[in-house]
């Protein structure tokens, strides 16, 4: 579940406010519908919409586009402030798992891949340019396995394979695949169905990915459950190949108290970029990101504009 509650348009497709319905007049809206505006060219009613991908603030004038991938039990518009703190020149677009807020009623994803699928199907026709990646906590796995499906690409129609893969990945509070692929294999009932809701929820919030409130509201808990533990069972299913890397750098934050990444393991991402690794520091826990911390701002724009090994502490 999210930081903050969803308060744009319901149906998932526009990114304005003002719209109730998705056939908005604005001519910044994002979603494919409005005839009057134009992304570098193209007009807007050429990029199709889709439930998987939210974009709260278009910047048609952008050169750079960010791709932001939700922790377990995230949803889109926990990122709705970091969209709106980017740089004019950083346009974010924030992925939407089935399972949750516009997309409530859909059934979760059964495991990473199948995200991945669907992350990929849905945000590759949706493009204009090469992205970044940005991924939270399982987020992270999730951007890893979809810059390696558009590595692997090519549409046959004169796209090169791997023109749209992304030129930069930064991986936050998230294991390395390999640290992930070699932890034991975690029983059904430790992130099924067997276990209680107040301890899922404990967990969840224990990290700081889940509003507080979110536990004294029992239709609330009713609705968001199914994604949560779909979530932790896709995460603890998930095994890498041997050897898996991506072809563009990876950038690593990691908190010096994180309960759940070791500052230790952001280090093991070295072996998943044929292109070199980074790692930053900061202070904080699993959910150091919150309330925008201007260096981790920083340091995510700088990597989105260019990115480059070496080690430092923020």
């Amino acid at each position: 579940m999210t930081g903050t509650a969803d308060s744009h348009c319901s149906d998932g497709h526009c990114s304005d406010g003002r719209c109730p319905d998705g056939r908005c007049s604005d001519e910044r809206c994002s979603d494919g519908r409005c005839s009057g505006s134009r992304f570098e060219g193209r007009a807007v009613a050429s990029l199709p919409s889709s439930p998987w991908i939210r974009c709260f603030h278009p910047k048609p004038a952008a050169s750079h586009t960010l791709v932001c991938f939700p922790h377990a039990g995230g949803s889109a518009s926990y990122y709705y402030g970091l969209s709106a703190a980017l740089d004019p020149d950083v346009e974010l677009l924030v992925v939407q798992y089935p399972g949750r807020e516009n997309r409530l009623f859909e059934e979760p994803a059964a495991s990473v891949a199948e995200l991945a699928d669907g992350v990929y199907g849905a945000l590759r026709p949706r493009l204009r340019r090469r992205p970044a990646f940005f991924g939270h906590s399982m987020g992270g796995v999730v951007a890893f396995e979809v810059a390696r499906r558009l590595e692997s690409d090519g549409d046959g129609g004169g796209v090169p394979a791997g023109d749209l893969a992304p030129y930069a990945l930064v991986a936050s509070a998230s294991s390395a695949p390999s640290v992930r692929t070699a932890r034991p294999a975690v029983a059904d009932s430790a992130h099924g169905e067997a276990e209680a809701d107040d301890a899922v929820l404990a967990r969840i919030m224990g990290l700081g990915g889940t509003r507080t409130d979110v536990g004294e509201n029992p239709e609330l808990v009713r609705l968001v459950l199914p994604a949560i533990r779909a979530d932790l069972r896709a995460l603890a299913a998930y095994r890498v190949a041997e050897g898996a890397a991506v072809r563009c750098p990876v950038t690593v934050f990691v908190a010096d108290a994180d309960p759940d990444v070791p500052p230790e393991e952001a280090y093991a991402w070295a072996g998943h970029s044929t292109a070199g690794s980074s790692v930053h520091v900061f202070e904080g826990d699993h959910f150091y990101l919150g309330g925008l911390p201007p260096t981790f701002l920083a340091l995510l724009q700088a990597a989105v504009r260019h990115s480059r090994p070496g080690t430092s502490h923020a």
